[in-house]
């Protein structure tokens, strides 16, 4: 009996959090990383359809295994990234939350646009075992909130309403993902299917493993360095500045990189023209400690002069 308790307690986690996120309109609201702990449903170059099986672990609290967490998704050297942000999610400082509240405050119809690239979407995480690389142990998957209901969510729910709690470790159910491409050639979960009962795995060793496996999905989805934040809220490229030891602009680090070469061809050219200098008095005072005939003294002058011309790189 105490047993089904749980399970229910479970479901309906699960199902409030899916109502409460369904009815909620869109206007509501890298130290080095191991890649092993990232679960992608992304298809590679080339593909345009696959299939990947996972198991949903449990949440040890006996609540939702679906966190839910904010990211922005902005353009960095033409590419799409996602940021973390800070402020929805620890209630700190984020650079671009701040442009967005600023563009909205302007009252300009054309800002008011521009702050929706900035506002932060929200994801939903759960640790999952990927069947075909169990030996990588725990996972995290990561998937966009759909305002259309036709994410990944909207298709997992479906399969507790009616297998009920599939990440039970003894009666719990695989899913099989069906992944294939959009209108726009991007990568789709175009369908999830549960499997039939399993045990989440016989080897007692990697069950104990799994479950001790305290991580979070904040230690693998770490937040950015804030400085790197403010220079992408300015819609500049953060590049790391091995001297500095932090990010600067591309443009900043291009200047300083001008200047610096600039300072080092002018001491180049100070230190030529001082060997240069050197070079003429040594060869000057040979002349005045020896005596020598006009024909003598012609002759040395002009080889000396050659070997000083070759000892210089121009």
């Amino acid at each position: 009996m105490a047993k089904e308790n749980v399970k229910s307690s479970v479901l309906d986690s699960i199902f409030n959090q899916y109502e409460s996120n369904k009815t909620n309109s869109s206007s509501d609201f890298e130290n080095k990383v191991d890649l092993t702990k990232y679960f992608s449903d992304k298809l590679q170059q080339g593909q345009n359809s696959d299939e990947k099986i996972i198991r949903i672990l449990p949440n040890k609290d006996g609540g939702s295994p679906f966190s839910e967490a904010y990211w922005h998704e902005m353009q960095v050297d033409g590419k799409w990234n996602k940021i973390y942000c800070a402020n929805y999610n620890d209630d700190n400082r984020c650079p671009l939350c701040e442009v967005e509240e600023a563009l909205r405050l302007t009252g300009n119809a054309e800002d008011k646009a521009l702050a929706k690239s900035y506002k932060p979407k929200k994801f939903y995480l759960a640790k999952v075992i990927d069947r075909n690389k169990e030996n990588e142990g725990v996972k995290f998957y990561r998937f966009k909130h759909n305002y259309t209901n036709d994410g990944v969510l909207d298709k997992i729910v479906p399969i507790f309403k009616k297998r009920g709690d599939i990440t039970d470790p003894r009666e719990g159910r695989d899913l099989t993902l069906t992944i294939g491409r959009d209108q726009n050639k991007n990568s789709k979960v175009t369908s999830i299917q549960a499997e039939d009962p399993t045990i989440l795995t016989e080897d007692k060793d990697k069950a104990k493993l799994w479950f001790n496996d305290t991580s979070t999905w904040k230690d693998v989805y770490r937040a950015k360095d804030i400085t790197y934040v403010e220079i992408v809220a300015k819609q500049q490229k953060p590049v790391w500045d091995k001297e500095k030891k932090c990010f600067v602009s591309e443009d900043d680090f291009k200047t300083r990189e001008s200047v610096t070469l600039d300072d080092e061809i002018k001491i180049s050219k100070q230190e030529l023209s001082k060997k240069s200098d050197n070079k003429k008095t040594e060869t000057t005072s040979k002349f005045k400690l020896k005596t020598y005939d006009d024909e003598e003294v012609t002759n040395e002058e002009s080889t000396n002069t050659t070997q000083g011309e070759e000892d210089f790189p121009f």
